[in-house]
């Protein structure tokens, strides 16, 4: 087996999301030799979104595939697995790239109604989307980080108010592709588990304490994957986790 044959068995074997981000890596690595023959302008202008858009259309969606930094690149890794993974584990692939898809296209929407004049690239918009329906889903997700324990809703609580702080800023025009994102995870996630209705004080006391008692089903499921995989699981388990998304 020749080595370009090894490749292609190899990633046959990479999931969606991980096939995404290899996807990421190549145009990153591509766009980092337009340097040496001086055409990065080009290349990158090929996949932003701009206001003029509709002189390239197919940028709606290319511009979350190509980033500038190594860094930004790193940081969205992290991110899109951590989400992706998350979500996936107990609703499946289909609603996990159903959001990543939407809400990059109407974060890019939400960029080109901002009025912006500048470009947009980078997959925030897309993982803004699994963030915030993650945070909907399982706010209390407990997430490893060293040797430290901390509690989904914070650290995304620490997200959104970095936005915030952009959103107050002059000329920080991206952040109107996270908030795009955001309904997206929003409106997606009560699509599914149903809309605010007006209530009773006595049916929104019992509604509040059987969401909160599911949700914390939901939060100790996933600890538990995260910590020991999806085999781990009982039957009762993977019985209510096909429940949760298999009629989604």
């Amino acid at each position: 087996m020749s080595f370009l044959e090894k490749i292609k068995v190899d990633i046959s074997k990479l999931d969606f999301f991980q096939k995404i981000i290899v996807v990421n890596i190549f145009i990153f690595i591509v766009y980092r030799l337009t340097f040496l023959f001086k055409f990065q302008n080009d290349f990158i202008s090929y996949f932003s979104l701009e206001p003029n858009f509709l002189t390239k259309p197919w940028s709606i969606l290319t511009y979350a595939f190509i980033h500038q930094g190594l860094f930004e690149l790193i940081f969205m890794i992290i991110l899109l697995l951590f989400s992706s993974n998350s979500i996936t584990n107990l609703l499946g692939k289909k609603i996990t790239i159903n959001l990543f898809f939407l809400g990059i296209f109407f974060g890019g929407v939400a960029y080109l109604l901002s009025g912006s004049k500048g470009s947009l690239i980078g997959s925030s918009a897309g993982i803004s989307s699994l963030l915030f329906f993650l945070l909907l889903l399982s706010p209390n997700l407990g997430v490893r980080i060293f040797r430290f324990t901390i509690e989904f809703k914070y650290i995304m609580a620490f997200i959104l108010f970095t936005d915030f702080l952009k959103l107050i800023s002059p000329g920080q025009f991206g952040v109107y592709s996270h908030i795009g994102g955001y309904i997206v995870g929003i409106y997606y996630y009560y699509s599914l588990y149903g809309f605010p209705k007006k209530v009773s004080v006595q049916n929104h006391k019992k509604r509040k304490t059987n969401f909160r008692n599911k949700q914390n089903k939901i939060d100790i499921i996933l600890d538990k994957i995260s910590k020991s995989g999806y085999d781990s699981l009982s039957d009762d388990e993977k019985e209510y986790l096909f429940n949760q998304g298999g009629n989604k």
